[in-house]
């Protein structure tokens, strides 16, 4: 019997490629888009997840409570760790690293290679982690001053060998340390929110003198990870914690000191903190690509029932026939389901090859370490035959229901009247539900990339293009700043040269500060430092509103004056009169003032998700690790060149580091991007999708309505009446799902843009925009069928019987 159906259904295909070509098409193009956001959204839930003991795992971050909001980032004193190990029971394990974002130059074989994903690590840290150690004792490698653990990629990269045990590493510095490398680890997995080629011996920074400085409950930037007994005890090791904080941090500096608990696994989608070890991912971007897949699989579903309910007469005097000759209504039933599980098996089949010739290109399209072996695993089987069984009966049973309940007397007295009544009114329906869907996802298009753009080219204050970054790693021509300023000028082709500690874009220090405009009761004033010499706002094009800029000639300049943004400004209270005002900014243990001798405009050094920080400029720290050189737009080449020879004329013992400020920037929306690019692909895939449907449905109204158009141009209509004639039913459905899909679409742009502090206005333009694409899109997919069939001979129409 089952092989019977088989055999129908085959020839059922046979019989009607073009109805068959598109239901397999429609189907194959929507499994695949599925399957590839269905992989997308399990790696970037799996983050981290390799570790055996993951769902036990807790990173503790850190707040600092100031005048301008919470600052909260994932790293935190480094006494936590051990203070909670020893005096919380339910904390059974921990581990730290530190040093992230440091400019570090090693040496081997007198070769220099610079890196700044190095970090200091606790002994404990590969019996904490399950990071593949390939070379090396785990409880060995760190336990010692002076040791350092490679991954694979590194030992290639400095000794040119995966086994490097034992060779010798030389950390460059005011005094060479010479480090031995006692272990070699697989590389960091792509699913790890660490980011890593190197780890150095927590012990190593131990001082001799005070053993406990490792362990300070008042400095430090640890990240610190803690393993739990049972996640349920989070909670209360969150309220245990506090009764630390109020133990061991003292009062005056509690507002740096609030620490809290996140989940490891959820680091990678839910944790977005200043000085994460690399950007994270994002919640609303798995729910935004979760409903992109199901709504692309609902739409590909809803074309299948659409075309199979819409072609009941071409069925109908064979369900006559077989219910004449003895067929029961559950054998009829079994017979059409079969049909539809069979499309959509072959669909299945051809979407797995289409993934697997493709998967390559949708890893470096979505950025994501997307490998064929991903679609074997026994998940991605079972949601793959989930999805068959769902599609194959579940799109399959209201045309196997509708086909096998006509009557055969009136079948095959050929009263039938197909497409009418219920059927008519679903179709209708389940176009609206497709168009309303792809009318959202071009609205949410539109919305993604117009912020996209905003952000990339709104005015941020400052001069971002052409602007030659060098790092200054270690302070190499600090020394001889001055010099390698003027070495740089006299190139024609770089126009001007400043430094700074910080980059845009970068983390900078935030300074606390107390003023007597200023009433606060916490004390809990801050800005952000930006550390510059005396050449920052006019190489930045910054405007000074008030008051002058830094002039070398004024020794005070040097060493206490600063100029604040209007932020700034703005909260001491100062905006009106801001010139000559006295400020104290703590350095250390000590309060230092600072004269205010000029307003600048506020500029947006910070990404755009965030608001402008309030800021003072000056010679804060003595140490600027950024060099700007502003060069002339049509010799860059011989700029970067030029700095290149410079900076080894003053610095031969370190290698030449540089980029482009503009470039830096906009690494910095670069998951904003990606997300723009997946949108714009997958909406125009589910247009596709749409369009397939309205095709197959266009073809079907036409054909069963030639008799009609043929007596209509009889009777003298024009080409244009009988187009507006096939057309109007389509437009009205379109308009319905425009008025359905906008308020929908509003809501759900306005919430992504919650998540930018600088955002574009959502206009009446874009929805109108979408609403009139929808519909010029729709009118181009059934115009050819309508524009032949209102062209067709009106004779041979109404000889067709």
């Amino acid at each position: 019997m089952i092989k019977n159906y088989l055999k129908i259904a085959f020839r059922s295909i046979l019989k009607n490629p073009g109805y068959s070509g598109i239901n397999i098409f429609g189907l194959t193009l929507g499994i695949t888009c599925f399957l590839f956001i269905f992989l997308v959204v399990q790696y970037e839930l799996s983050y981290d997840r390799f570790h055996k003991d993951a769902d036990l795992i807790y990173r503790v971050d850190n707040a600092l409570q100031l005048s301008s909001g919470e600052y909260k980032y994932p790293n935190g004193p480094s006494g936590i760790g051990p203070s909670l190990v020893t005096e919380v029971p339910e904390v059974t394990a921990f581990t730290r690293l530190t040093g992230n974002g440091q400019q570090r130059i090693f040496e081997v074989n007198n070769e220099l290679y610079q890196t700044e994903n190095a970090f200091y690590a606790d002994s404990t840290f590969f019996e904490f982690f399950d990071f593949k150690l390939t070379f090396g004792d785990r409880r060995e490698v760190l336990d010692e001053p002076l040791m350092a653990v490679l991954t694979e990629k590194a030992a290639l990269r400095f000794f040119g060998k995966k086994n490097a045990v034992g060779e010798i590493l030389t950390l460059k510095g005011n005094q060479d340390a010479r480090y031995l490398v006692s272990g070699i680890m697989a590389d960091v997995p792509a699913n790890s929110h660490m980011n890593f080629e190197l780890l150095l011996s927590l012990e190593t920074l131990r001082n001799p003198n005070n053993p406990s400085n490792l362990n300070s409950w008042n400095g430090g930037g640890a990240f610190t990870y803690v393993k739990l007994n049972s996640p349920k005890s989070a909670e209360l090791v969150y309220q245990k914690m506090l009764e630390l904080k109020a133990k061991y941090v003292e009062e005056s500096n509690s507002i740096r000191v609030n620490p809290s608990l996140i989940a490891m696994t959820d680091i990678h989608l839910k944790s977005n903190l200043r000085n994460e070890m690399q950007p994270n991912g994002s919640m609303e971007v798995v729910y935004v690509f979760s409903a992109i897949a199901i709504f692309i699989l609902l739409i590909a579903a809803i074309n299948y029932m659409n075309l199979a309910t819409a072609r009941s007469a071409k069925r109908a005097k064979e369900v006559g026939v077989r219910k004449v000759l003895g067929a029961y209504k559950k054998q009829l039933i079994a017979q059409f389901m079969g049909e539809s599980v069979v499309l959509v098996v072959i669909s299945a089949l051809l979407s797995i090859a289409v993934i697997g010739a493709t998967i390559n290109l949708m890893a470096d399209f979505t950025g994501k370490a997307l490998i064929i072996d991903m679609l074997f695993q026994p998940r991605i089987i079972g949601v793959l035959l989930i999805v068959v069984v769902l599609i194959g009966f579940g799109s399959g049973i209201y045309p196997a229901l509708f086909l096998s309940s006509f009557k055969p007397v009136v079948v095959l007295k050929g009263k039938l009247t197909p497409g009418m009544n219920s059927s008519g009114i679903l179709r209708k329906g389940l176009v609206i539900f497709q168009f309303a869907i792809s009318i959202m996802l071009m609205i949410g298009t539109y919305t993604v990339y117009n912020q996209l753009t905003y952000m990339k080219n709104k005015s941020l204050g400052f001069q971002k293009k052409n602007m030659l970054v060098i790092s200054n790693t270690r302070n190499a021509v600090t020394p001889q700043l001055n010099a390698f300023k003027n070495e740089l000028m006299k190139n024609p082709s770089i126009e001007a040269v400043t430094s700074s500690m910080s980059k845009p874009g970068g983390l900078r220090p935030i300074i606390f500060i107390k003023s007597e405009t200023v009433i606060d009761d916490e004390g809990s004033l801050n800005l952000a430092g930006i550390s510059t010499d005396f050449d920052y706002m006019s190489t930045f094009g910054i405007e000074i509103l008030k008051g002058r800029d830094f002039d070398r000639s004024i020794p005070s300049d040097s060493t206490q004056n600063i100029l604040l943004n209007e932020q700034a400004a703005r909260e001491l209270n100062i905006l009106e009169n801001p010139l000559g005002q006295i400020i104290q900014i703590n350095q250390g243990q000590n309060w230092v003032n600072k004269k205010v001798i000029g307003l600048v405009a506020d500029v947006n050094f910070e990404p755009l998700q965030r608001k402008t920080e309030s800021t003072m400029y000056g010679p804060l720290f003595g140490s600027n690790l950024y060099i700007y050189v502003k060069v002339n737009p049509d010799r860059v080449v011989e700029s970067v060149e030029s700095a290149r020879a410079t900076w080894e004329q003053f610095a031969p013992q370190q290698p030449f580091q540089y980029s482009f400020l503009e470039d830096d920037l906009n690494q910095l929306y670069q998951s904003e991007e990606q997300l723009s690019q997946v949108v714009i692909f997958f909406a125009i895939l589910t247009v596709i999708i749409a369009c397939l449907g309205l095709f197959g449905l266009a073809s079907f109204a036409t054909e069963q309505r030639i008799k009609e158009i043929g007596v209509r141009k009889v009777l003298g209509a024009s080409v244009a009446q009988v187009l507006l004639l096939l057309s109007k039913d389509f437009m009205i459905l379109i308009i319905v799902a425009f008025l359905i899909a906008a308020p929908a679409a509003y809501f759900l742009s306005d919430w992504w843009l919650q998540n930018f502090a600088f955002k574009v206005d959502l206009g009446a333009f874009t929805f109108i925009l979408a609403g009139l694409g929808a519909l010029v899109i729709a009118l181009g997919t059934i115009s050819y069928k309508t524009f032949n069939a209102a062209r067709s001979n009106p004779v041979k129409a109404l000889r067709i019987d």
